[in-house]
């Protein structure tokens, strides 16, 4: 693999298989080492902080990460099994430097990826990437083949829950309030049960039983089926479903409903605006938002910043507006006040922490959300044109565009972290934008599958 002509960097961080480019031990290790020579202080030192999911391949690529930092002299804290959100605030809250996540987020246990955390607990913006990426890529320099370390795990966890639960300071959890959640076999499994017990709340709780190669297998933010039964079968009032790393949440109501994070971001901004807390009455969310938010949002005075899809992109946006509160349909919400990055478990506690306050069901407290009907559709491609190299593709968007006739939208992208092209019509009718997808689908199958 010609590193110089690779692409590193995704959408959310670096993904691939295990092994092969560029997860692979030369390029891992190369990876940490440029990690260590971009983020290291004026006088040379740094402190760096690696955390994983429970994915099997996840300790052999922190192992690697750890080789190349080492050769930097890096001081490594393993902080083992940790979620995305709990590895961005303790990098924050424990003075170091740069932060590493081992995870492949939502994906399966074949994939596994690295996330880059700043000092300042966000996740790494473009610029930085690019650094990185460039030093990884430049030959001129070689990371010596030198033995694995094996730094201790520590378990840094505490304050992370402390601060976490301090979302629900003043609320007592009424007897009555049934939560099921669904740990996806993932970076949550420990936390967040153990999180929502100590508020006083008695979970059900499913999927938090790793081995390595069940995350997210049926289970989590993706397939929240399972959730939606145990939450009607046994009596809850609300279920949320993490995904693998703990940064995003779906919820499902009393009646089984997934929520997902639209109905979420409407609640948050009621939330924050009746505590006088959401700056300029406005929120972020990305193209991918059904436009339902949109008006909802405006019934109340407020206003929907859109940014392009991930959850880095969404916090850009809001700390370039300077607000509280952004999120993705996926279910990546952000609230500055407690993160610069999504978190599940604090999402949750949050509805939850609505619940109860309103004295409403979830499925009331999202029923103003009234999505105009959506059609997503995921092509699987072999490899990566830019659309507008497709004048067949191009052409049946445009058309679909002029048939909606501005009472919708069509949103065809790449995904930014699997070999996909995305395929996203919005309108009134459902059968009409149904066929308006299978078309496109179609021609992008033709030209790209």
């Amino acid at each position: 693999m010609n590193l110089s002509s690779a692409r590193l960097f995704g959408t959310d961080g670096v993904r691939g298989t295990p092994g092969e480019f560029p997860l692979d031990k030369r390029t891992l290790a190369r990876l940490g080492a440029s990690i260590a020579r971009t983020c290291r202080r004026p006088d040379g030192s740094l402190r760096v902080l690696i955390g994983r999911d429970t994915r099997e391949s996840s300790e052999w690529i922190t192992g690697q990460l750890a080789r190349g930092l080492a050769t930097e002299a890096a001081s490594i804290t393993n902080g083992g099994l940790l979620s995305t959100p709990a590895i961005a605030f303790l990098t924050r809250d424990g003075g170091f430097d740069a932060g590493i996540v081992v995870s492949a987020s939502h994906n399966p246990f074949q994939d596994n990826g690295v996330k880059v955390i700043t000092g300042s607990g966000e996740k790494a913006d473009d610029g930085l990437e690019t650094r990185i990426a460039a030093l990884v890529a430049d030959q001129t320099w070689v990371v010596p083949d030198s033995p694995v370390p094996s730094p201790k795990t520590v378990a840094c966890g505490e304050p992370y829950i402390v601060h976490t639960s301090r979302l629900f300071d003043g609320v007592q959890a009424p007897a009555d309030l049934g939560i099921a959640v669904d740990c996806a076999h993932g970076a949550t499994s420990q936390i967040a049960p153990a999180v929502l017990r100590r508020l006083g709340m008695d979970p059900i709780v499913l999927h938090d039983a790793p081995d390595g190669r069940n995350i997210n297998l049926d289970c989590g933010s993706t397939h929240p089926e399972r959730l939606a039964r145990a939450v009607v079968e046994r009596g809850c009032r609300l279920g949320a479903a993490f995904d693998g790393d703990g940064d995003r949440v779906v919820f499902v109501d009393h009646r089984g409903a997934v929520v997902n994070g639209d109905a979420v971001l409407l609640i948050g901004a009621r939330w924050l605006a009746a505590e006088g807390r959401l700056p300029q009455r406005a929120v972020v969310a990305t193209v991918m938002s059904n436009i339902g938010l949109e008006h909802a949002l405006r019934a109340d005075g407020i206003t929907v910043h859109r940014c392009s899809v991930g959850d880095r992109l969404v916090w850009a946006e809001m700390t370039r507006r300077g607000l509280a509160l952004g999120g993705e349909q996926s279910g990546h919400i952000i609230f500055a006040d407690h993160l610069a990055t999504g978190d599940g478990l604090a999402t949750a506690l949050i509805v939850a922490r609505a619940v109860i306050e309103t004295g409403r069901d979830l499925a009331d407290l999202a029923a103003d959300l009234v999505p105009l009907p959506q059609v997503l559709v995921n092509v699987r491609v072999r490899r990566r044109t830019a659309l507008a190299e497709l004048p067949e593709v191009s052409q049946l968007i445009e058309r679909a565009e002029r048939d909606l006739e501005g009472e919708g939208r069509v949103l065809v992208r790449y995904s930014g972290t699997e070999p996909l092209v995305r395929i996203m019509v919005e309108g009134p009718d459902q059968a009409a934008i149904e066929g308006l997808a299978e078309t496109i689908e179609q021609r992008v199958r033709a030209e790209l599958g």
